[in-house]
């Protein structure tokens, strides 16, 4: 039965803990890079949705046009992930506006 089943050395697997540790952070972590604002990740956000939300409109005209190799198929995926999309950003409006009313609400 020692064909079926090879030896697996578990701890070869295991990654290794490194000593350097200083309160309580890995020391590989790069603490260089650049953090964006909340600004500029709201602003990128609202351009994604937006890109998403135009690529349907964007494919039917070149189906209906006939340029290019765009199938009906590829226009209802896109409007899909349009509708995914928008009620992804729906939803975390809502809860970004429903921590705001409970941050408010608290009595300092």
């Amino acid at each position: 039965m020692n064909g079926f089943y090879p030896q697996i050395n578990f701890n070869s697997q295991m990654p290794r803990i490194n000593n350097n540790m200083t309160y309580g952070r890995i020391s590989n972590i790069d603490d260089t890079q650049k953090t964006e604002s909340f600004t500029d990740v709201l602003h990128s956000m609202v351009n994604n949705v937006n890109a998403q939300m135009n690529k349907p409109d964007e494919l039917l005209s070149q189906a209906a046009s006939g340029n290019g190799d765009v199938d009906v198929h590829d226009v209802m995926v896109a409007m899909s992930q349009a509708e995914i999309t928008l009620t992804v950003a729906t939803n975390a409006i809502t809860k970004v506006i429903q921590a705001y009313d409970k941050i408010t609400q608290i009595q300092v």
